[in-house]
């Protein structure tokens, strides 16, 4: 038996390709915030808490992409985690690419076929322009780097616009083969974060937080929050300690300027977006990393045992995008 080689071995080989794209800085990088957020929910309001991976950083926009960055922001957050997970001996990204980086790789990929409809409607040119990006181009450079995702359409809110169909599928998301008999109310997962869109913004989806009243609340990172960079160069009072700040996750050494800090008592106030406030918009759509398949039912299910890798024939399938419809 032939087993098909993954498009990550080859693009990830790619010297050419990965040296004319810009990296992402670190400094807009702030990682370490997953684990920093677990003690905010130990309060009287909260039943339970489910949080993604701790491989996902945050991303702020800088001033040169306020107002029109968050698709590219909201990418990277993808990638921050996709930088760190290993599948198949190697890590599933080489790089978090800058803005400039990924406008490249998306005219690259469109140039290559991927995604026609798209290219015409951004009439084939994203480069050193202020054009936005969402879903669709999201999926369209991650299916280009041998990634798999799923896009699923949130089309009706519901009864009492809510978007009951949408919290459902998020609380199921993250809250499904997770062991919660472990005396704690807050569970950090091996979930991916997923990419949240409706109409002019974008988001990342880090985790659920269901509170005792039967309500729920999404935890979001929000490129356009700019709190974390704010705490971020709040003073140093222990230069000495802070100079070789480290933080170890699952063996991923990486820098974190919140290394021996918690985070203020209202931290969480920047993250959790309640159902009210996600009803102010009709349709949703969300990019999951790896595969969403129908189950009995027509229920849409994370196939966690399913990789993240797409070999040749899967991503030549891929190139037209195609969603999976909640109605």
């Amino acid at each position: 038996m032939i087993i098909p080689e993954y498009v990550r071995s080859r693009i990830n080989a790619d010297n050419e390709l990965w040296n004319g794209l810009p990296e992402l800085k670190e400094e807009y990088r702030m990682c370490g915030i997953i684990p920093r957020l677990e003690s905010n929910f130990n309060n009287n309001e909260t039943r339970s808490a489910y949080l993604c991976s701790p491989y996902t950083d945050h991303i702020p926009t800088d001033f040169s992409d306020l107002g029109w960055g968050c698709g590219y922001r909201n990418c990277q957050m993808l990638m921050t985690f996709l930088e760190r997970q290993k599948e198949d001996g190697d890590y599933l990204l080489r790089q978090v690419l800058d803005i400039s980086g990924l406008q490249l790789l998306l005219e690259r990929a469109w140039k290559e076929g991927f995604d026609s409809l798209g290219a015409q409607q951004l009439k084939h040119h994203v480069f050193k322009t202020r054009k936005w990006i969402g879903t669709s181009e999201v999926y369209t450079l991650l299916t280009y780097l041998g990634i798999r995702s799923t896009i699923i359409d949130f089309h009706q809110p519901g009864p009492h616009r809510l978007h009951e169909e949408l919290m459902n599928w998020i609380e199921y998301y993250f809250t499904t083969n997770i062991d919660n008999k472990q005396g704690k109310n807050t569970f950090i997962t091996n979930r991916p974060p997923l990419y949240l869109q409706h109409q002019g913004h974008s988001r990342t989806v880090v985790g659920i937080e269901i509170l005792k009243s039967g309500k729920r609340n999404l935890i979001l990172f929000d490129p356009s929050r700019r709190m974390l960079r704010s705490y971020k160069s709040r003073p140093n009072y222990n230069e000495e300690e802070d100079e070789e700040d480290e933080l170890d996750i699952e063996g991923f050494r990486v820098l974190s300027p919140l290394k021996n800090k918690s985070l203020p008592a209202n931290a969480l106030r920047s993250f959790r977006v309640d159902d009210k406030t996600i009803a102010k918009h009709k349709q949703y759509q969300v990019l999951v990393l790896g595969e969403v398949v129908y189950q009995q039912e027509g229920k849409l299910c994370w196939n966690s045992s399913k990789g993240y890798l797409l070999n040749e024939e899967e991503r030549e399938v891929m190139k037209n995008i195609t969603t999976l419809t909640v109605i």
